[in-house]
């Protein structure tokens, strides 16, 4: 490895960065993302729901009682059709078909039925199914038969939970994302060419390059960690999964740089491995069969290593296993990369 060489390429990697619009928000996406996520409020702190109330008759009080709630902004339909189509139309989150005689059953002890249409995938939605059996619940003078006591976590905290996340996320994206694209620029410019004929090889190119994404990747996870005040747990294994994740994505990236022959296909193949890429280490609680697939890939190494690292405050020592399957990935992806760029290369 020539590290003159090296630098060289990193250095105009930087140049270049810096001098790209369309690389900077790139670069700057995961940034921007994690301080939008964090703003976002509760949904059922903020939100008014608009619901579409239907009265076959006789439920006045109800009505009357449901328009008082500071989270609902109620809409009086005069039939069913109506109120479906508020619905339909995205005028209203959730529609109430009150059945005459409602209110009347519920002060003599009666279970009447309450119709609830709803669309669950609607985020106000989401907001109404949380609320509405409280309120109903309210209406009727009922109780619950246990005093619970419901404590959240401080909105500092919170945002340390998803620090890992974001991280995670920008190991894979500058990798996936950004490196494809400075190989396959010198690519279709010739310049990559005229790189190789001259003392550089493909190795140094690679390094040159994989040195480049590993900077990138550490000052971006950097100020997402400032942003979202998590300096927390143990940073020095925190630095080692970000610099492994860092290098194993950085030489995905380049792996498929070397295979594709212009930047398009590039990203296209880039965005088509990213997202399950991401999802699988998100994803692998929730079932076994998920969770055997996630651990073929090595975002679910890195995210688990940064998870534990910042939460747990867990050592390199307890997190050994991770640390060598992310050695092997690294191994395994850079090791295909030297050969595949140098087979297109003469190709």
């Amino acid at each position: 490895m020539n590290l003159n060489v090296v630098l060289a390429i990193f250095r105009k990697d930087l140049i270049s960065s810096v001098k790209s619009k369309n690389l900077l928000i790139i670069l700057l996406t995961p940034i921007f993302l994690s301080v939008l996520f964090n703003s976002t409020v509760s949904l059922t702190d903020n939100t008014i729901v608009p619901i579409a109330v239907y009265d076959e008759g006789s439920s006045a009080d109800f009505i009357e009682y449901l328009s008082s709630r500071d989270n609902y902004d109620v809409i009086i339909a005069d039939s069913t059709g109506k109120s479906e189509e508020l619905l339909y139309n995205q005028k209203v989150a959730a529609v109430m078909l009150v059945p005459e005689g409602f209110s009347a059953d519920i002060k003599n002890g009666l279970d009447p039925s309450l119709n609830i249409i709803v669309n669950p995938y609607e985020a106000k939605s989401v907001a109404f199914l949380q609320t509405y059996k409280d309120i109903i619940m309210d209406f009727a003078g009922q109780k619950y038969p246990v005093n619970v006591i419901l404590n959240t976590l401080p909105e500092d905290l919170q945002s340390r939970f998803n620090i890992p996340i974001w991280i995670m996320f920008t190991v894979v994206f500058v990798g996936m994302m950004v490196l494809p694209n400075t190989l396959t620029t010198e690519k279709e410019k010739k310049t990559l060419d005229a790189i190789l004929v001259s003392p550089a090889s493909e190795k140094d190119v690679i390094y040159g390059k994989s040195f480049f994404g590993l900077f990138l990747t550490i000052l971006i996870s950097l100020v997402i960690i400032i942003i979202n005040k998590g300096f927390v747990g143990n940073f020095l294994s925190t630095a080692v999964f970000i610099i492994l994740g860092s290098a194993v994505f950085t030489g995905l990236g380049l792996l498929i740089a070397s295979y594709a022959d212009n930047y398009s296909s590039a990203s296209l193949l880039s965005t088509i491995f990213m997202a399950p890429l991401i999802l699988l280490a998100l994803l692998a609680d929730l079932s076994q069969e998920i969770e055997y697939i996630a651990h073929l890939v090595p975002s679910t190494y890195v995210f688990y290593g940064i998870k534990s690292a910042m939460l747990n405050n867990s050592g390199i020592s307890d997190l050994y296993p991770e640390v060598g399957i992310l050695l092997i990935f690294n191994i395994l992806v850079y090791m295909l990369t030297f050969r595949v760029l140098k087979k297109k290369r003469y190709i």
